[in-house]
């Protein structure tokens, strides 16, 4: 097990993941905005289902099993990165198991997770005492933050390209990637890099899977399918690996 993971901490990532979580899932998804029909095509809009109706029983409890297991976790990254780990198990898995329901990944949510990963890092910041807010460590901190970004900006780059080239995958699938890239780094370049290619090998799979299972029970969806679940486990598969014994 890695050094960091302690079941304190476990206790409390699984708790916030819960509670942003459930948080984004009952009180903001009812409230979003529906996709406007001229801009991604009536039927679209016509088999996506209303966002609405997602907060069903078995949506909430899928999502809050994966929020605990995920956040307790993520307890395992050292500090600074293992507050965004919390976000990332949190407020980003609602924001993909709406892409899972809909094919949808709402701006508005993912902003929502963009500002809680700031408060985390700064909340992370007061409270972790004197010796990690001085100067030095400040700015070692800052230095790793910026790096974590911009590998999720490198990360990115090849689904914006793929976004703008052939609209293939969606803007936000783009925004995602960079999420992605940014969490993995965190566990340093090695993380980044097996964080990609699991990402890459899960919808691969997702596609395959598709696939097949539409070929047997056609859906109005055609082949068209959520990539924001292998983005999400990419991460978490880099994780794992990082804490395999022996490493």
């Amino acid at each position: 097990m890695n050094p960091a993971w302690s079941l304190p901490h476990a206790g409390l990532g699984a708790t916030v993941a819960l509670v942003l979580a459930l948080g984004h899932l009952v009180m903001l998804v009812p409230r979003l905005d529906e996709p406007d029909a001229r801009e991604v095509g009536a039927d679209v809009v016509a088999v996506k289902p209303r966002y609405r109706n997602l907060v069903t029983a078995r949506r909430v409890t899928v999502t809050a099993v994966l929020a605990v297991t995920a956040g307790a976790a993520g307890s395992a990254v050292p500090e600074p990165g293992r507050v965004l780990w919390w976000v990332w198990a949190g407020p980003v898995l609602t924001l993909v198991v709406v892409d899972q329901a809909t094919t949808f990944l709402p701006v508005r949510l993912w902003r929502w997770c963009l500002a809680e990963s700031a408060i985390a890092v700064i909340a992370w910041l007061v409270l972790a005492g004197p010796a990690v807010r001085s100067t030095t460590m400040l700015t070692t901190h800052g230095w790793a933050v910026l790096g974590w970004a911009g590998l999720g900006l490198a990360a990115a780059a090849p689904f914006w390209l793929m976004w703008r080239l052939t609209g293939g995958i969606g803007y936000g699938d783009v925004r995602l990637a960079a999420g992605a890239g940014a969490v993995s780094a965190v566990l340093g370049t090695g993380g980044w890099l097996t964080g990609l290619l699991a990402s890459a090998l899960v919808g691969v799979l997702l596609a395959v899977g598709t696939w097949a299972v539409r070929r047997v029970r056609p859906s109005p969806w055609g082949q068209v399918f959520s990539y924001g679940p292998a983005l999400w486990l990419g991460p978490w598969i880099a994780l794992a690996v990082s804490c395999w014994p022996g490493r």
